[in-house]
C-alpha cells in the first residue's frame, strides 16, 4: 500500500492517515500560499481578541502573537518561504508556528473555524489587490487626461457603425475612454467595500460558545462590518464574484481602448503612430510594425470573462453552508487579479507610446459629409419639421457627392434647391469646427463642455488618488520605528 500522510488539523477522528494520492489532489498550498500574509494578519487579530475577551491567557496570547508577527515579517521579507508537506497555507502556519513556539501554538485555533479563517484572509486579499488595480486604473485616467488636455483643438470623425459620423474633438473622444475607466473605479470601490465584511468569528457554521466578539477583530483588520448570519458568513462568495465582474469589465474597456489603437495603427486609419518601444516586429517581413501589446490587452479580456463564468458556474448550485468546491474559487480569482493589474500597467505604458497624427486626422473630416445633421439641424430651427428636414439634407449630400465637394463648399443657391429654407448663415455653420463648437449640449463635445469633462475626471482621479493614499495597514498590523511588526497587547 502507499505511503500514508498525516491528517494535518483533523487526525484524532481518524486512525489511518490520508493517502498520499489524495492529499495531493485536496491540497492547496501550491496556490493559496500568496494567502500567508493575509492570514498572519488575521490571526493576529483573532489571537488579540481572545485574549482580550479572557479566552486566552496573557503568556499563551503574548507567545502566539510573538509567533506570528516574526512570521509575517519573515514572510514579508522573503526570509520564511510558504512551503512545506502542508494541506493548505493555513496548516502551514500552524504547524510553522508550533515548531517555533510549542504547545501555545495549539491554541491558535481556539473559537475559530478554518471556513471562517480562509474566508477572512481572502477577503484581506482581494482588498489589498483591488487596490492595486485601483492605482493602475487611475495611472491610466492620468494618461488619458493629459492627451485630451493637449488635443482640445484636434479634430476627427466620431463613428458609428465604423462609419464616419459627426465630428468630434480627439479631447471628447478620449474623454468617453475615462468616462468608461470611471465607472471601472467605481464597480471595483463597490467590489473592495462588499469584501469589507468581516466573517471571523462564525466557526464552521454556527457561530462559537465562546464570547467572542467579532466587531472587534473587524475593527483590528481594519475592516467595515462584521458578518450577520455565521451559516451566510462562511459560504459566502458574492464578494469574489464582484471582484471579477469588475475586472472583466475593466478588460472589457482596456480591449476596447486596445482595439482603437490597433485599428488606428494602421495604414488604413493613420491616426496614430506607436513609439518602437511599444511595437514589435515580423520574424519575416522586415517592414512590420506590430501593436502585439494591444492586441494581447484585448486577447486576455477572454481570461477574465471566462473566470467570471467558472466562478458563476461553481457557486451556483452549492448547499449552504461551506463546501470543499469553495476552493476552486481561488485560482479563477487570482487570475483575474494579477490579469486585470498587469493589464492596466501594460496600458500605461502602451498609452505613453502613443502619438496622435493631427494631419490624418484632419484630412478624414473630408469626403463623409459629416456635418448633414447639422444641416437638417439648421433647418428645424428654421421650421421645417425634422423628418422633412432630413430628407432635404439627404438630397443636399447627394448633389455634394456629385460635386465632389464637401455640404459647406456648395453654392448656397445650389443647397437651396434641396433645402428651401436654409438661412444665409447656414454654409459658415456646416464647417466641422463650427459643427463641433455648436454642440453645447452636456456631455457634448463643444470645447466648454470638454473643459467641463476634464475638470470634472480631474476632480474625481484626484478624490481616488487620495482615497489610495489614505489607505493603510489594518490597525492590528504594527511597523515600529526598526521595521519590526508586532502585534503586541495591549
Amino acid at each position: 500500500m502507499a505511503e500514508e500522510t498525516t491528517a494535518g488539523l483533523w487526525g484524532g477522528r481518524f486512525v489511518a492517515g490520508v493517502h498520499p494520492a489524495i492529499h495531493e489532489f485536496t491540497g492547496s498550498l501550491h496556490f493559496d500560499r500568496r494567502l500567508a500574509r493575509h492570514d498572519l494578519t488575521a490571526s493576529m487579530a483573532h489571537v488579540r481578541m481572545l485574549y482580550e475577551r479572557g479566552i486566552l491567557e496573557e503568556a499563551h496570547a503574548a507567545s502566539i502573537l510573538g509567533g506570528l508577527s516574526d512570521m509575517l515579517r519573515e514572510v514579508e521579507d522573503g526570509a520564511l518561504a510558504v512551503e512545506g508537506p502542508d494541506e493548505d497555507v493555513h496548516s502551514w502556519i500552524e504547524r510553522t508556528l508550533a515548531d517555533r513556539i510549542g504547545e501555545p501554538a495549539r491554541r491558535l485555533h481556539t473559537a475559530r473555524s478554518r471556513n471562517d479563517q480562509a474566508a477572512v484572509a481572502l477577503r484581506l486579499y482581494v482588498r489589498e489587490r483591488l487596490e492595486d488595480i485601483l492605482s493602475g486604473v487611475a495611472g491610466l485616467e492620468r494618461v488619458l487626461l493629459e492627451q485630451a488636455a493637449a488635443h482640445r483643438e484636434t479634430y476627427l470623425p466620431g463613428y458609428t457603425h465604423l462609419q464616419r459620423g459627426q465630428p468630434v474633438s480627439l479631447a471628447h473622444h478620449l474623454l468617453a475612454h475615462v468616462a468608461a475607466l470611471r465607472q471601472d473605479v467605481d464597480r471595483l470601490r463597490v467590489a473592495h467595500a462588499a469584501a469589507g465584511t468581516s466573517p471571523l468569528g462564525a466557526g464552521a457554521l454556527a457561530g462559537s460558545s465562546f464570547a467572542v466578539d467579532p466587531a472587534r477583530t473587524t475593527a483590528l483588520l481594519g475592516l467595515e462590518r462584521p458578518f450577520s448570519n455565521s451559516m451566510h458568513a462562511v459560504g459566502d462568495r458574492d464578494y469574489v464574484l464582484d471582484a471579477a465582474y469588475a475586472c472583466a469589465v475593466l478588460l472589457v474597456h482596456l480591449s476596447r481602448w486596445a482595439d482603437e489603437i490597433v485599428l488606428w495603427s494602421t495604414r488604413e486609419f493613420g491616426f496614430i503612430e506607436l513609439d518602437d518601444s511599444i511595437s514589435q516586429g515580423s520574424s519575416l517581413m522586415p517592414q512590420k510594425r506590430n501593436p502585439e501589446a494591444a492586441e494581447l490587452l484585448r486577447g486576455k479580456s477572454a481570461r477574465t470573462i471566462g473566470n467570471l463564468a467558472g466562478l458563476l458556474a461553481l457557486l451556483k448550485g452549492l448547499p449552504l453552508t461551506y463546501n470543499s468546491d469553495l476552493q476552486e474559487d481561488k485560482e479563477p480569482l487570482f487570475d483575474s487579479l494579477d490579469t486585470a493589474d498587469w493589464c492596466t500597467a501594460a496600458a500605461i505604458t502602451l498609452g505613453r507610446g502613443v502619438t496622435f497624427r493631427v494631419e490624418a486626422m484632419s484630412r478624414a473630416l473630408e469626403g463623409g459629409m459629416l456635418t448633414a445633421t447639422e444641416l437638417a439641424d439648421h433647418l428645424v430651427r428654421r421650421g421645417v419639421a425634422f423628418r422633412t428636414a432630413h430628407e432635404q439634407s439627404g438630397r443636399a449630400v447627394r448633389a455634394a457627392e456629385r460635386a465632389g465637394i464637401e455640404l459647406w463648399e456648395l453654392d448656397l443657391e445650389e443647397l437651396r434647391e434641396a433645402c428651401p429654407e436654409a438661412g444665409e448663415d447656414v454654409l459658415a455653420e456646416l464647417e466641422p469646427r463650427r459643427a463641433v463648437a455648436a454642440h453645447r449640449s452636456p456631455g457634448g463635445p463643444a470645447p466648454d463642455r470638454v473643459e467641463e469633462q476634464i475638470r470634472n475626471s480631474e476632480g474625481r482621479l484626484v478624490e481616488l488618488e487620495t482615497w489610495l493614499d489614505g489607505r493603510c495597514p489594518p490597525p492590528i498590523y504594527r511597523a515600529h520605528a526598526d521595521g519590526t511588526l508586532m502585534g503586541e497587547l495591549p
